[in-house]
């Protein structure tokens, strides 16, 4: 369950989240945990970005000294953008962009809030425990939950987990148990029975940084908008299991896993589809 106070509460942040019971999960919080949510929180900023189309908002989280990352599909096309977080807003420039991994950074030498300790997602394991934070509807938002899969994808993994968050919270952040940022919140797929939150792993911001802005062409998307016939195999399998068709899904992890035979995440979606009851491919 989602937890949400008003953005103009910020300065009570700390003693409401303290004092708010955990989101619902499978196994205790650790000793601490709810104590490590307000630092976090410090470091996430909700971002308007304004372009010819209007005012898009989403989140944004500090990773450096006046840099903050957010989601590129946040910004799109944007001419001016603001952060917003005790009710100022602060202008901020572009200063890095990879568009296919929809990963910004963006800055500001009016911030000097302390970036949380980044750590690899190479380092999490599944089941995790995790925390989302980020802006829905302008409120500040957190909710508890787990990793549930990680996915490899350009020398680290895309996270997915039942942290929940919602519109207007790409950008924000997920963190560990020890407060350390591990990802970007990115993408979700909303059903009755399959709810899905994915975020790209934090340790993505050192190269999109150190790459600067890339070139955006006309067909620049996020790697998670492809067309089905171009997605990659994570994605195609999370949309067969979105859908439900677990034979469907089988059939295309058996692929996966001949293709790709030390693919950790192939073998665990057979699992999963052969546990729904599909058919051995």
């Amino acid at each position: 369950m989602k937890r949400v106070v008003p953005s103009s509460s910020f300065l009570l942040l700390s003693s409401i989240l303290m004092a708010t019971p955990a989101a619902a999960v499978d196994t205790v919080p650790p000793p601490g945990l709810l104590d490590r949510v307000p630092a976090a929180a410090r470091t996430v900023f909700q971002v308007y970005a304004k372009s010819a189309r209007g005012t898009a908002t989403g989140s944004a989280v500090v990773v450096g000294p006046g840099l903050l990352a957010t989601s590129c599909h946040v910004l799109n096309d944007a001419s001016r953008a603001v952060v917003v977080q005790t009710g100022e807003a602060l202008p901020v420039t572009l200063v890095a962009a990879d568009w296919r991994r929809d990963l910004c950074v963006l800055q500001s030498d009016q911030i000097d809030t302390r970036a949380a300790p980044l750590l690899p997602a190479s380092q999490l394991r599944k089941d995790d425990l995790v925390f989302s934070l980020g802006f829905t509807a302008g409120r500040f938002a957190y909710d508890l939950g787990r990793v549930k899969q990680l996915y490899a994808m350009d020398g680290s993994r895309v996270l997915r987990g039942n942290a929940a968050f919602a519109a207007g919270a790409s950008g924000g952040g997920l963190f560990d148990s020890e407060g350390r940022l591990v990802g970007i919140l990115t993408f979700y797929k909303l059903s009755p029975d399959q709810t899905m939150f994915f975020a790209v792993p934090a340790d993505w911001v050192p190269e999109v940084l150190a790459a600067g802005i890339q070139p955006r062409t006309a067909d620049s998307h996020p790697f998670w908008a492809d067309r089905s016939d171009i997605r990659l195999p994570f994605l195609q399998a999370v949309q067969y299991e979105y859908e439900g068709r677990w034979d469907a899904l089988a059939q295309y992890a058996q692929g996966w896993l001949e293709r790709e035979p030390s693919a950790a995440e192939a073998r665990d979606t057979l699992e999963q589809a052969l546990a729904r009851g599909a058919s051995a491919p």
